[in-house]
């Protein structure tokens, strides 16, 4: 009995693992529709695959208006770079939490936890006021007359953004720095920077 059931398992783990793999294939493959006209076909940046050759992208979307085409760009231009001033937000974010992981001492946790947060805010103010240089790679009306545009960034432009993040932390942004400003956030953040400029 104990072997029918082990066998059965084994069999069920394996169905369950080929039904697994085939769901991945089929995302990977999946063809992509605009959201306000699902029976259309989109490009696939519409579904937010980010194409070869960009760092990161994000698509903003504007529905049908009838003030015109010029009004619709504007804001779904507008929205795009909303979009990406988050993904950069999450990206920068990402950065420096594997850096401050690399860095951590054990004990300084707590530490680690402001300077990660002194980033974020960085990160914050320059995607909302002075993240420069993305650019609008494509744009494409969907058949219920709505305009989706994607924008993005290479990786040099991206690199050229992120190190305003890092000249902004290293010169202790006053506006910022206040609520951090102790020995051991200044310690830890001298490590993080040393570690982000290699």
């Amino acid at each position: 009995m104990y072997k029918k059931c082990l066998i059965a398992l084994t069999l069920v783990g394996s169905l369950a693992a080929c039904q697994t793999t085939s769901n991945v294939q089929e995302l990977k493959s999946a063809s992509c529709s605009f959201p306000d006209a699902p029976e259309a076909e989109a490009p696939q940046w519409v579904c937010g695959i980010t194409p070869d050759g960009i760092e990161i992208s994000a698509t903003g979307y504007a529905k049908k208006n009838i003030a015109g085409l010029s009004v619709m760009n504007d804001l779904s231009k507008n929205d795009a770079r909303v979009q990406l001033g988050r993904q950069f937000e999450v990206n920068v974010k990402s950065l420096v939490k594997t850096v401050v992981t690399a860095n951590t001492d054990t004990g300084n946790e707590g530490v680690s936890e402001n300077v990660k947060e002194y980033f974020e805010k960085i990160a914050k103010s320059i995607s909302s006021t002075t993240l420069t240089n993305s650019r609008i790679l494509a744009s494409q009306t969907s058949p219920a007359g709505g305009l989706y545009t994607l924008v993005g960034m290479d990786k040099a432009t991206f690199d050229a953004n992120f190190s305003k993040v890092v000249a902004k932390a290293e010169a202790k942004d006053a506006e910022l720095w206040n609520k951090f400003n102790d020995k051991k956030t200044t310690e830890e953040l001298g490590k993080v920077l040393s570690a982000l400029k290699k």
